[in-house]
This record gives C-alpha cells, sequence and structure tokens, in this order.
C-alpha cells in the first residue's frame, strides 16, 4: 500500500422527525428529536476529539448544526459541500411510506426490464445520478491532505459505500447506516481504504485515545 496521505470521516446526521414518524424528508429541513438533539451534542464531541482540518458538509440543517460547531471550536476549515445533501424525492417528498404505496409509487425505486435503469418518482433524484454524485466527491476528497469530516445523510453515505466499493444498484439502499454512525477511510491520492464502519461518536473518541486503532485498514476500495 502507498502512504497514507489523507483520512476521511463521513458521519450520519441527528435522528430526525422524519426518521421517528417515517416520512420521506430527503432535502426537506426537518427538525432533530430530544433523542436526536442528544445525539447531535455527542456527534461534535466526537469531532472535535478527531480534530480535522476541514469540515464539509450538506446544507442541511440536521447537518450543519454538527459541521458549523465543530469547525468553530477547532478551528479548522468549513464549507457546505451540495454534493453531500439527501436523495432528492420529487413528488413523494414528505409523505409516509403507507401514502406513496397509495399514491402508485415505490421506494427505493424500481428498475425497468428494457435498459435496467432506476425509475424514480417524478422530479425525484434517480440512483445513477447518485452514485454519479458520490463518485465525483469520492475522487475530490481523495485529493485532500490531512483529515476531512463530512456531515451527511443516510441515503448518500449508502451510495459512497457502494460507489467505493462497487456495489450493485439494486440493493444499495438495504444497507445499515445508524444515526450519528462515522465511516472513515484513508486515501493515498489514488485508491480508498477502508478503516471503521458504524463507529459510535463514542468509539470515534476511544480510538482518538488509542491512534493506532483507527489506523487499522482492513478493505480497498477500487474506486
Amino acid at each position: 500500500m502507498s502512504s497514507i496521505t489523507g483520512t476521511i470521516l463521513f458521519l450520519r446526521h441527528p435522528e430526525t422527525v422524519a426518521n421517528v414518524e417515517g416520512f420521506l424528508s430527503g432535502r426537506s429541513d426537518v427538525a432533530l428529536t430530544p433523542k436526536g438533539e442528544a445525539q447531535r451534542d455527542r456527534a461534535i464531541a466526537a469531532l472535535e476529539a478527531w480534530r480535522p482540518d476541514r469540515v464539509l458538509t450538506s446544507p442541511l440543517s440536521r447537518c450543519v448544526s454538527i459541521a458549523d460547531p465543530v469547525a468553530e471550536h477547532v478551528g479548522c476549515d468549513f464549507d457546505v459541500e451540495p454534493r453531500l445533501v439527501e436523495i432528492e424525492f420529487g413528488d413523494i417528498e414528505g409523505i409516509t411510506h403507507e401514502e406513496m404505496v397509495k399514491a402508485g409509487y415505490q421506494f427505493p425505486w424500481g428498475f425497468s426490464e428494457a435498459d435496467d435503469l432506476s425509475q424514480p418518482a417524478p422530479g425525484a433524484e434517480s440512483f445513477e445520478h447518485l452514485f454519479q454524485r458520490a463518485r465525483s466527491l469520492l475522487h475530490t476528497l481523495k485529493g485532500l491532505p490531512g483529515r476531512t469530516a463530512c456531515v451527511t445523510h443516510g441515503g448518500f453515505t449508502r451510495a459512497v459505500m457502494a460507489a467505493a466499493y462497487n456495489g450493485d444498484l439494486h440493493e444499495f439502499w438495504h444497507y445499515s447506516v445508524a444515526n450519528v454512525s462515522s465511516q472513515v477511510f484513508s486515501t493515498d491520492g489514488r485508491r480508498l481504504y477502508l478503516e471503521a464502519f458504524g463507529l459510535t461518536p463514542e468509539e470515534v473518541m476511544r480510538r482518538m485515545a488509542d491512534p493506532g486503532r483507527m489506523g487499522t485498514v482492513n478493505a480497498r476500495g477500487e474506486y
């Protein structure tokens, strides 16, 4: 393996009202639950312990509420990165799964028999475009030195993992990504190496207290 030049941490936002009530929030700004507010504080503490050189965030408030105070406290660069935003649900944004089915739609998107392309709801983002967005961001991140923290969403994190490891468009949405969990990659500027998946905020802090634990590489991304 070549010399590691950078480390990238993807953190999913805290629990929201949409997560609990079961409606599709996508790119809508939705409030955190009381549990989510506690998770937010834990996530801030974890990222501050991780000491990023830069923090990138989805433009939605459930992500900015973590990224902004971390960057201010650590004194690092801070940028809103549009590519980190959640998938666009179009006409089914804001409705429950039951309401979506009654309206004649499905999610995860189905695929056409003719060309095997995903079939999003009107105005929604296709899985192919979501993967393209994830690959574009990974290409950018591979070239950044030091530590980069990305605060993002469950759907986009699934796309990142699948894009890095040539995952199946038909299956990637079924990956489990918990609220305020962290997925950590290192990079040599060419490839990504998965160091950790599904870390709680407390696990991030424990690994920072023992840096050798954070640096265990166990899978190479061919992206």
